[in-house]
């Protein structure tokens, strides 16, 4: 039954003066706004995100019994699972008008970096620190302008460059030390699993794109069968490695870890549906304003709840990172935006010929 067809009842039920039916349909238009369906959006990302790294760390920082948790794979293959049958909820709730024809082909390359970007950067959590990850990991358009220069042979703007430099700069000023640590090596592994998880998702943004050039499957259609085709790959993984029997093992030995890894990966699927659903009836921009300004609030959790220092230097490398962050999403708006008008004009043009 359509929401229509329900007011339409709703009203008929109410009498003559129809007031709970009034009620219903400006509840309902309400709803309908783009402002109130942002806030929704950005309520529901926040809570989900906020919690999933909370519980990300947790997992990873935390001992369970004198022990801690080390199976990122084992992990990142729960996730999958979580996010595959929530998408694949979404689709037999709402079926999908178009048949997906994307070739399986296509989604097993494309979840091989999705999950390689997970698995590397779950991983990077056993030798750097929650925050730095977080910092780091905000810093996608890097490799993605790195790859458009030698690979596309791409020219990018002064802004665009200057966004950059500002973000990586900020990432070298907190990662400093004067001194060198005894752990440098470790973290030195740290970086590089950070530097090839976003590699990977430097690859991943072309594929989708390729993807949705080429069949347009819907968001949850692409949700389901990219998640579906990384959990295939990680579940031989978990059982090469042993990590499937291993991970097992460490949930049934301690069920608060078991606990946190269910609410982990529920936070996550539930959040990136949140996350599909405002790029397809909000925007881009507005998607990309809510999960820039959620990973500094991470970060703000993270340091309250597990007790990490930042001195003056981390901080002004925090803000100078963010702050490139931001500039760089209303620069790409603003020519997105440009691009909009001239093809209007264009078109305006053509029609009056």
């Amino acid at each position: 039954m359509s929401v229509g067809e329900t007011e339409d009842r709703t009203s008929a039920a109410q009498g003559p003066t129809g007031t709970n039916g009034g009620k219903a349909n400006f509840f309902t238009r309400w709803l309908r706004t783009s402002e109130i369906q942002g806030v929704i959006c950005a309520v529901s990302i926040y809570t989900c995100y906020l919690y999933y790294g909370f519980l990300h760390e947790k997992m990873f920082k935390v001992e369970y019994g004198g022990e801690k948790f080390s199976y990122s794979t084992f992990l990142v293959f729960m996730q999958c699972i979580f996010n595959m049958t929530a998408a694949g909820i979404v689709l037999r709730i709402f079926p999908q008008e178009k048949r997906d024809t994307t070739p399986h082909s296509s989604y097993a390359l494309v979840s091989l970096s999705y999950l390689g970007a997970m698995v590397c950067s779950f991983s990077a959590l056993h030798y750097i620190s929650y925050p730095m990850q977080v910092l780091v990991k905000s810093c996608k358009m890097i490799p993605v302008m790195v790859m458009g220069v030698f690979v596309s042979k791409r020219r990018y703007s002064w802004k665009e460059t200057m966004c950059v430099l500002m973000i990586t700069a900020g990432v070298a000023i907190f990662s400093y030390k004067p001194k060198a640590a005894q752990t440098g090596e470790t973290s030195l592994i740290g970086y590089l699993l950070l530097a090839a998880s976003l590699i990977c998702d430097g690859f991943t943004g072309p594929f989708q794109e390729r993807i949705v050039g080429a069949s347009n499957p819907t968001s949850h259609q692409m949700m389901f069968w990219q998640n579906f085709w990384a959990a295939a790959w990680l579940f031989a993984a978990s059982a090469a490695s042993g990590q499937g029997v291993a991970g097992t093992q460490f949930f049934y030995k301690h069920p608060e870890a078991l606990k946190d890894g269910f609410f982990f990966c529920l936070a996550s699927a539930v959040g990136q549906n949140f996350i599909f659903y405002t790029v397809r009836n909000l925007s881009a921009l507005t998607c990309t304003t809510i999960t820039t300004t959620r990973k500094f609030f991470t970060l703000l959790v993270s340091l309250v709840f597990f007790k990490h220092s930042l001195n003056m230097r981390q901080v002004s490398a925090v803000v100078l990172v963010f702050t490139g962050i931001i500039w760089e999403t209303v620069h790409k708006h603003q020519k997105k935006q440009a691009k909009l008008a001239a093809e209007k004009v264009r078109a305006k043009a053509e029609k009056t010929e």
